[in-house]
């Protein structure tokens, strides 16, 4: 009798546990962010939510800050999509433009630390992409533009932020695999569910 009680309790806490975990490596994926390549957008602690484009059916678009594979080795990556396929991309007086217009980066402390980026057209199924912190970022200006197919998905939220970030090694602008925030951090109370756009 006791065998079939404990069955009945364990066998749905079992299905709900592995359909939880289903849906999480299908729906969505959680990193922390270890560098400061894409502040202020994200900061070193902050632990986001990233979902995948092919369940959306919609392409990146300028703007979205993307997880991506890096083009030389195994690790990730996040910066903001600049510009897509087809997109004339240059910078005049250290200000990105797409054509003949600057493009309005409200997200940037100085718009002006662009640098230097030869003009170019963006080839299909490949966009340009950037870190926020235009002074400390390794992005498509060194590398050129990122292929589609290595694209993770878009950043649409920080979770949570913990100080304890400021502690793990560097990387430029990488991403790595993150769990719940432990019970004896501390959080940073303003960048929990903070959007990301």
């Amino acid at each position: 009798m006791k065998k079939s009680m404990l069955r009945t309790i364990l066998q749905p806490l079992a299905i709900a546990i592995a359909l939880a975990l289903l849906v999480r490596h299908s729906f969505f994926r959680l990193y922390s962010i270890p560098s400061a390549s894409m502040e202020p957008t994200l900061q070193i602690g902050d632990h986001i939510l990233v979902t995948p484009y092919h369940f959306f059916n919609d392409p990146p678009s300028r703007g979205d800050v993307i997880v991506f594979r890096s083009r030389t080795s195994d690790e990730l990556m996040v910066k903001r999509v600049i510009a897509t396929a087809g997109d004339l991309v240059a910078s005049r007086e250290g200000r990105v433009t797409i054509g003949t217009h600057a493009l309005a980066e409200t997200y940037l402390h100085d718009p002006a630390a662009s640098g230097s980026i030869a003009p170019q057209i963006v080839p299909a199924n490949c966009y340009f992409v950037m870190g926020d912190n235009r002074a400390n970022s390794f992005d498509s200006r060194s590398w050129g533009p990122l292929p589609a197919d290595l694209i993770v998905g878009r950043v649409r939220m920080v979770l949570w932020s913990s100080p304890s970030g400021l502690s793990q090694p560097a990387a430029s602008a990488s991403t790595s695999h993150a769990a719940g925030p432990a019970l004896t951090e501390s959080l940073r109370v303003t960048r929990v569910f903070h959007p990301i756009e």
